[in-house]
This record gives C-alpha cells, structure tokens and sequence, in this order.
C-alpha cells in the first residue's frame, strides 16, 4: 500500500457551527462549537497576517485559483473542490493522510486569537480534529485521519486517547510554530503515551519557510534526539517521522538539522524506530536536496513518502531531470501523484513508497468502520 503520509487540508474561514443549516459535525469532546469566551469557534482559518506574505499570491495562482483571491466561504468552497481533484484522483496513491493542525499555546497553555500582524504570537493556520475526521468519513477508502493535539492543552492525554479511538494514524507538531519544547514535561508525557499506544509522530524540525516561525529555539533537532534517546533507554520511544528530513527552507538556510538528523538515522538510531518524510523535496526551493536524498541509497530504508500537498511541484525546473519522462510527468493532475512519478523517475527505492504502511496504525479503519467508533487498529 503507497501512503502520502503527509497532506494538509486547511481552509481560510469554516465556522464550527454551520451557517446554511447543514448537519453540524460530531465533535471531539476538546472541540466544542462554541470557545470558553462564548464565542463561535472555528474548525479551520488561516491568520489575516497570512494574506500579505508571498505565498497568499504564488501557491493560489499556481493551482488556478486566481491572484490573491479574497478568502471566505466562496474561495474556501472552490478550494474544497480542488482538494478533492488532487487527493481523490486515480493514482498510485492508495491512502492518504489528511492532517489536522492544532492551535498555538503559551507555555501556561492558552491559546491566542489568530494574529493580525508581524510579531504577534499566534496560529498562523487552523484546522481541528474534527474537520479532519468528518473528511474521513465522507471518503473512507482514501483519507485517514492525521491528528493534531498541542501537549500543554488541558488535558492533553486524554485528547489524545480520543483521536486514537477515534481512529488517528498519527500525530503530528511544528515545534517552532506552534510552541512545543520536546523537554517539557508535558511534551515527553505525550511521547511515551503515543508510545504506549502504537501512534507514530509526524514532527518539523529545521527551518520553516510557509509559517512564522515564532520560536526559533526549537529549530534544531538535536534535543529530540536527546529526548529520545532516555526514552529509547527506557522502552519509551514512539515512532517518529522528520518532515522533509529537517533540510532547509531555501538552499542557503542552516544546514544543521538535517545533517545531525542523517548522522542519527545512519548511526545511533539505524536500528530505531526513526524516520524522516521526503515531502516538499519537489519544491522549488528544496530541489537541490530532492537530488542529494535519490542518491543516498543507504538512507533509503528510514525515508517515508510525503508530498506536503498543497505545497506546489516545481515540475517545470525539473525538465532538465526528467528527459523524456518530463511530458508524461507533467500531464499527471494531481500533485501528490506527480511527486511520486517524479521520486520514481530519479531513482528513489520503492521501500519508501510502501514504508508508511508498515508504521502506521488504523489505515483501514474508516474504510471498514466508517463510523470512526472506537476498536482495533488495522494495520
């Protein structure tokens, strides 16, 4: 089974209560319709501060869906329709994980409003685990449900027994957006409980180029892997999967995280149940990196298929790349598929096309309990 282990489904303003009277969604228990201050909540937004950086111009005129369209329910329902012409295409794709985005939290685990300007501290992007489940439900043979549950929320592990019941297939943190010190105590709690219950970790360590990146401190890996090595030494560590196997955001960034990340996979963690995701490699600014992985057979074994979608496919500088292949390649619709085809074309193993499936739990799980109720996973 080939998983895109690694798609993001947000949209600019969906109100938790809807406004045309269709059926409101089941909610998860930490999800209400309506915030603690008595306003409505939403289940997925984009920050106003995000509709005046570059990539609110580029990635919608790439998709074709015009040069800074005004967000809001018109713009979201045509993005909803364009969603599902990627990610429902026919393909070799045969599940994909569709992933929720939890909000920022302070360290006393309060959430902010989404931020307006430079400088703030806020979610730049929103979408619930709510939102993420219904998708689920409504497609069950082709999305699985990819968490996302902040560690310094109330109550954070029992929210996180709620999605796995719910059927998660992982969980997934951008540290330096979101705020998540992996030394916390409350951040390793969260650790050995996914350990516990067989739920691998989809993390962003590295530079971060589409969201703010508010704390910086937490760029580097290295005390993850300081964190999982005591966890390693006491039976405790989950699985874990590096996006984008920590490169960074542009060719001149710091190359630390993803050199300390490859030294662990090839050495100390070899035998550990550590991984990286090669998602967004076929980004325009990530294409030299794409070329470095497809050659670095040895790392093959720990690198796991992601395509970051939306992120766009850089098809057009790959001409060079592809040869013959290029026409074929860039006639394929959907970007997720035409990432594959392009890994495939420089030369990457096929056990990173097939390595999710052995590492992630409940990817049948709505296919063969659409209800999402609690029970086993299935492998």
């Amino acid at each position: 089974m080939i998983v895109d282990v690694h798609c993001h489904y947000t949209l600019t303003r969906r109100a938790a209560q809807p406004a045309d009277g269709a059926t409101p969604l089941e909610r998860f228990s930490f999800e209400p319709e309506i915030e603690a201050d008595g306003t409505p909540a939403l289940d997925s937004f984009l920050a106003p501060r995000i509709f005046r950086r570059p990539i609110w111009s580029v990635t919608p005129l790439l998709a074709g869906l015009g040069w800074k369209p005004r967000p809001g329910p018109d713009f979201d329902r045509k993005l909803q329709a364009w969603y599902e012409r990627h990610l429902l295409a026919d393909g070799p794709i045969q599940r994909a994980v569709l992933l929720a985005f939890d909000r920022y939290h302070d360290d006393a685990g309060r959430a902010p409003p989404p931020p307006e300007r430079r400088g703030q501290l806020g979610s730049d992007m929103y979408t619930s685990n709510s939102l993420i489940r219904d998708l689920c439900r409504r497609h069950p043979n082709r999305f699985v449900f990819g968490a996302s549950i902040h560690p310094y929320r109330k109550n954070a592990l029992a929210c996180l027994d709620e999605v796995f019941a719910a059927g998660a297939c992982l969980m997934k943190w951008l540290p330096l957006h979101q705020n998540i010190n992996c030394e916390d105590p409350r951040t390793m709690a969260m650790l050995r409980h996914c350990a516990k219950l067989g739920l691998p970790l989809l993390m962003h360590y590295g530079e971060e180029f589409t969201l703010a990146s508010q704390h910086p401190q937490f760029v580097s890996v290295q005390p993850l892997l300081k964190v999982l090595r005591e966890l390693r030494r006491t039976a405790e560590m989950p699985t874990c999967i590096i996006a984008h196997v920590a490169t960074p955001a542009l060719p001149w960034g710091d190359r630390g995280p993803h050199a300390a990340l490859l030294a662990a996979l090839l050495d100390e963690f070899a035998d550990a149940p550590l991984y990286a995701d090669i998602s967004a490699l076929t980004a325009f600014s990530k294409l030299g990196w794409l070329r470095r992985m497809a050659r670095a057979q040895e790392l093959h074994p720990k690198l796991v298929f992601g395509s970051d979608f939306p992120v766009p496919v850089a098809t057009t500088l790959l001409r060079p790349w592809l040869g013959r292949d290029y026409s074929k390649i860039a006639a394929t619709a959907s970007w997720p598929a035409r990432a594959i085809e392009i890994y495939r074309h420089l030369g990457f193993n096929e056990i990173v096309f097939h390595r999710a499936a052995m590492l992630l739990p409940n990817l049948s799980r709505f296919a063969t309990d659409p209800a999402g109720a609690p029970g086993p996973a299935a492998a």
